[in-house]
């Protein structure tokens, strides 16, 4: 399971890497290592969303996910 204290990895190539803030929506989170053929890149304390942003999804996203549609179902 996911929790605060899951490291998150990315694998990206060299030219990919920005030195400098990015643009962050409400859903965005950010990660703890960038690993590039060259070098692993530790990153800024983490920002992580709290859990499912329920109204930024439409009944119709929620219901072509069975994950989510459960959920609703249980009431959770």
């Amino acid at each position: 399971m996911i929790g605060p204290r899951t490291v998150i990895v990315t694998t990206v190539h060299s030219l990919q890497v920005v030195d400098g803030p990015l643009p962050e929506t409400e859903h965005d989170f950010s990660v703890d290592l960038i690993v590039t053929p060259d070098e692993v890149i530790e990153c800024a304390p983490p920002r992580r969303p709290r859990g499912i942003l329920w109204d930024h999804l439409s009944a119709e996203k929620i219901a072509a996910i069975p994950v989510l549609a459960a959920r609703i179902a249980q009431g959770t």
